[in-house]
């Protein structure tokens, strides 16, 4: 992390949104006011300690006023983070905690949205660890990591995100615990998506980053601690294998996973007259 930068300190107020606070009134924020976390010219990332004693850290995401009218209409970056970090929180699964997300203008930086969320204090992402640490994949047990996705699954959330960077671990070695952040992807569907595309998409993107540091009968616990059948294991491995992820795919199955959602929503005003083939119409389909 770096504590200096040319980032000027500006008061930022912003009116809290989603969270218990009272959203007419204003919380002051300082960018950077401890920790600076990430600095690039659309976002500012720090670590600061708020009015309330509570460390927290601070997104702040810089929009043209295009794009921050248009998210009126969308929703927010900020907004969907706040409502997957929120759905976690409410299973019990370990998470960034959010506390509130807001927008505005902010002065000096101009149009914009902001998340803040507890600070994972004795954390670091899991693929740093797994860089940094050769013993991590022999002594690390990833299970209970797989077992709260099949629970983020069963209830319909889907991350977007899911990947080694995007998963901290905290307290390691001593009890790990494994923390889900970045959450601005995220879908919550009304049902059980344990087999789509949107789960799938969860679980290759993960793996990816695991595989080249672990043997495969620990990725074989893994899938069964997700809740893969036994027969299902090997070919599920091979397609962990041959798993690819890049930006093309990421931008088409992003949009293909917004359609989901929208259509989901609308079918969710009369799911009892629609067919039940309908229904369940691409909702199995495999991909690579």
């Amino acid at each position: 992390m770096k504590r200096h930068s040319s980032v000027p300190s500006y008061l930022l107020q912003v009116f809290p949104r989603g969270g218990p606070l009272p959203e007419g009134i204003p919380v002051e924020l300082c960018p950077p006011g401890g920790e600076l976390i990430k600095d690039e010219p659309g976002t500012l990332i720090w670590r600061e300690l708020l009015a309330d004693g509570r460390q927290a850290v601070v997104k702040l995401y810089r929009r043209g006023l295009a794009v921050w009218c248009r998210s009126l209409t969308t929703g927010f970056r900020v907004q969907h983070e706040f409502n997957g970090l929120s759905q976690l929180e409410k299973l019990g699964i370990p998470c960034s905690v959010p506390l509130f997300w807001g927008h505005g203008h902010f002065g000096w930086y101009g149009w914009g949205e902001v998340l803040v969320t507890e600070w994972v204090a004795n954390s670091q992402p899991l693929r740093d660890l797994l860089a940094t640490r050769s013993e991590v994949s022999r002594f690390l047990d990833l299970s209970p990591l797989f077992t709260d996705m099949a629970r983020m699954h069963r209830v319909g959330l889907h991350h977007g995100m899911l990947r080694a960077r995007n998963i901290l671990v905290k307290n390691y070695p001593e009890k790990p615990v494994f923390v889900f952040i970045d959450m601005p992807r995220s879908h919550h569907f009304l049902r059980d998506i344990r087999g789509t595309r949107m789960a799938r998409y969860d679980l290759l993107s993960l793996c990816q980053g695991l595989l080249p540091y672990f043997p495969e009968d620990q990725v074989l616990l893994w899938l069964s601690a997700y809740g893969i059948p036994e027969s299902e294991k090997m070919d599920r491995l091979a397609r962990l294998k041959r798993f690819r992820s890049t930006a093309f795919l990421r931008r088409v199955l992003g949009a293909e996973f917004n359609v989901r959602i929208a259509m989901a929503k609308l079918f969710a005003f009369y799911p009892r007259n629609a067919p039940e083939s309908q229904q369940q119409k691409g909702s199995r389909t495999s991909y690579e």
